[in-house]
């Protein structure tokens, strides 16, 4: 019996000294492994993954009568030679089975995947075995509809490499199964807060914005990881994928390998366009070698006719660099089917623009969740003729106010957009219209007889509206003062199932140059003598359009001096000269009043001289006004007075800072829809001009700093007109001009003044 008792206790110790070893040998193997990560966020999971094969397929076997769908979620794997922006192309073939092995579907799907900036939070990092760290590229994925198939039991999926810069491509795929034991009403708060967060997330919305609908289906279903079957030697531990949700998934997917997805498409009567906000260089590539787009270089401020832009080709194949190009717009066009890719020479990042947009037609509409008393922006494209419905509902579903509006099928030469075979389609031409909501409003529908593309966004009478105006480039908000837009884009309440029925696509958008827009209207000053008593006489510079047609020269209007030019009659009303001594003093005489010598010294003496008689004549003699700062000057008006719009034109002595201006319209507005809106309140922030410039006449210090010119339409939506009021926050000198389609017959005293 003692010896049962002395080998049973050395069975013990030997138990516990080989369990210790054991797990000193695990701690050790775990130590030697390790490798040092970057921080991670709470945001990250860790995914096993498979490296998919060109040669053998990977193998998924799953439930046909449990699984609704699949999702094939994969990681391209990059070399070093890849560049951040540049997508790289690869196309997984998936092959769906039955239980006899019979072929049910054979297709082909195709990625372009980006790298992921390390710098972003939004990283993804790649450990293999080796323990070697890889460039990993944004996630990309596509959808298998199992219900479609319900004969479907296995997946195999094969890669298929089109670039030699792919080192490989990792998988996941996921099953969307149902879930037992389904409350409705409690199960959604039921789960654990990181469960749903991973719900939402996988979905990439916020949590927020989810519907009921999908709050229901994202608790009767949930996703679930399966691994290949039947594939020898496949290490299914050690390939660990770090990532952020929501997986990193960036759609730059296609059915079939077609174009660069960020390439520029330019046919006959479709160009693409480039906005320059400092000087710069534009450098591209062709896909042609005989084929160059035309570019065309515009002033924003139509100040300069268009001018061509000559390139010279680089040292790479297919590359050319531009010229030296001022800022403004630049048009990218041809008379062939062309694909190219720009970049700046500065390396300033070219950005493109989307507007997602749903489509209606006789077979899907589009409804909106809405507020009372909010006023809505509809923004419409269309290529045929059709009729567009717009009705308003209340609480109750009842419908209490309803439009009708006849689009007339124009085709956009900028816009397009990119289908899911990567080809450019061309979309109709943007259209506007506005309409202010009743108190009892609750949703808005809006359907179509035919294809129309329609983008819906909101704002409330009295949001804040604030923009910066500037003729120069301004990188950084000035003073905390920062833009808000003045309309917000709002989601479509059954954006879910219009989705699902490829109804909602992104368009893509390139500004169009200003047409020349010949104005047939005049401006007249408006004499503010009665609200500001305080007023002087300034030269101001106001060159016309390009296009304008030349006006005969009034008595206001100078140009610089030239003294070979002729010389006027003595006894011609227009003969008078501005001339500056100093940057500090201006004075104005006529040429009667000035004998041969006098003329002479002032030639001499004078920094700068203009005159009213001869040659090209921007400048002109106007009458400003002072404005106390933080002083409303109110503008009434009546049904007999109303102009077209009016233009404030402000100026500030003895500085150079910016100056907010606030302008607040009282009128009465128009019910239904409108083609055009006016936001009633709008604060703007006016930064120096480095165009324009400006200077008193008559006082010793004749300084002005000149800023652009604001203008504000007298809209169609606007039923009478009873004031308008602007306050500034910094005593300014200001003019006001109204427009009006007749010329004004009254004689303004202070353009003879001297």
């Amino acid at each position: 019996m003692y010896l049962i008792k002395r080998l049973f206790a050395l069975l013990l110790i030997l138990t516990l000294l080989f369990a210790i070893l054991f797990a000193g040998r695990s701690f050790l193997v775990w130590l030697d492994s390790a490798e040092p990560v970057d921080a991670r966020s709470n945001t990250e999971t860790r995914s096993n993954v498979q490296w998919l094969s060109s040669e053998k397929p990977l193998r998924f076997t799953f439930s046909n009568q449990r699984t609704h769908s699949l999702r094939i979620l994969s990681n391209a794997v990059f070399d070093q030679s890849v560049f951040l922006e540049l997508p790289v192309n690869y196309a997984i073939k998936y092959v769906l089975y039955d239980d006899k092995g019979n072929v049910i579907l054979d297709k082909i799907y195709h990625h372009a995947s980006k790298l992921v900036n390390n710098s972003e939070e939004q990283q993804i990092k790649q450990i293999i075995e080796n323990k070697q760290s890889l460039n990993v590229a944004s996630g990309q994925s596509f959808y298998l509809p199992i219900t479609h198939y319900p004969n479907a039991k296995s997946l195999d999926l094969t890669l298929i490499p089109e670039e030699k810069s792919l080192q490989g491509v990792v998988v996941r795929v996921h099953a969307k199964t149902p879930e037992q034991n389904i409350d409705p009403l409690n199960s959604w708060l039921k789960r654990p807060l990181e469960r749903r967060r991973r719900a939402t997330d996988y979905l990439t919305m916020g949590e927020n914005t989810l519907t009921s609908a999908e709050i229901s289906n994202a608790m009767a279903f949930w996703w679930q990881k399966i691994a290949p079957q039947g594939i020898p030697g496949i290490d299914f531990k050690s390939d660990i994928l770090y990532e952020t949700l929501p997986y990193n998934v960036t759609t730059y997917d296609f059915s079939m390998q077609q174009h660069d997805l960020g390439a520029y498409y330019t046919e006959l009567g479709l160009c693409a366009s480039i906005t320059l906000d400092v000087t710069d260089s534009l450098i591209f590539a062709v896909n042609s070698e005989q084929l160059l787009p035309s570019l065309t270089w515009y002033d924003k401020h139509q100040f300069k006719a268009p001018i061509p832009i000559s390139v010279s080709p680089t040292d790479s194949k297919n590359s050319y660099k531009t010229e030296l190009i001022d800022p403004g717009l630049v048009t990218i066009c041809s008379e062939e089917p062309l694909l190219t890719n720009w970049r700046t020479a500065s390396s300033t990042p070219i950005l493109t623009s989307y507007a997602g947009s749903y489509l209606v037609n006789e077979f899907a509409s589009v409804d909106f969740d809405i507020e009372p008393n909010s006023n809505l922006n509809i923004d419409v494209r269309a290529l045929q003729s059709s009729q567009l419905n717009v009705v308003i509902y209340d609480e109750r579903n009842l419908a209490i106010e309803d439009y009708t509006v006849t689009l007339k099928g124009e085709v956009s030469d900028f816009d397009r957009l990119i289908t899911d075979t990567t080809q450019r389609q061309r979309v109709g031409m943007l259209n506007s219209y506005y309409l202010r909501t009743p108190d009892n409003a609750h949703h808005l529908k809006i359907s179509a007889e035919k294809d129309v593309y329609v983008r819906l966004k909101s704002r409330l009478a009295d949001f804040n509206y604030q923009r910066t105006i500037s003729h120069q480039y301004l990188p950084e908000p000035i003073n905390g003062f920062y833009d808000i837009a003045a309309w917000y884009e709002q989601r479509a309440a059954n954006h879910y199932e219009l989705t699902q029925l490829a109804h909602f696509t992104n368009i893509r958008t390139f500004t169009p140059p200003k047409e020349p827009d010949l104005v047939t209207t005049f401006y007249q000053s408006k004499e503010l003598f009665a609200k500001l008593p305080l007023s002087n006489v300034a030269l101001v510079l106001s060159p016309d359009r390009y296009f304008m047609p030349k006006l005969p020269p009034q008595v206001f209007n100078f140009g610089l001096y030239n003294k070979n030019n002729y010389s006027p009659y003595d006894d011609s009303e227009d003969n008078s000269l501005v001339y500056r001594l100093t940057n500090k003093s201006s004075k104005e005489v006529a040429v009667s009043e000035l004998s041969v010598e006098a003329l002479q010294q002032l030639q001499s003496q004078a920094k700068t001289i203009y005159q009213n008689w001869y040659g090209d004549r921007p400048w002109i003699k106007q009458r400003i006004y002072q404005l106390d700062k933080n002083t409303p000057l109110t503008l009434d008006f009546t049904k007999q007075q109303r102009p077209m719009s009016l233009v404030f034109k402000v100026f500030r002595s003895n500085s150079s800072e910016p100056v907010e201006l606030s302008l607040t319209q009282n009128a009465d507005y128009k019910a239904g829809l409108t083609s055009e809106y006016s936001i009633a309140k709008q604060r703007l922030m006016l930064n120096q001009s480095a165009l324009l410039d400006a200077f008193l006449i008559h006082p010793k210090n004749s300084q002005l700093t000149s800023y652009p010119s604001v203008t504000q339409t007298i809209t169609n939506d606007i039923a009478e007109l009873h004031s308008l009021t602007l306050q500034t926050t910094d005593t300014v000198w200001v003019s006001i001009l109204e427009e009006y389609p007749l010329q004004e017959q009254k004689v303004r005293w202070w353009n003879h003044e001297n």
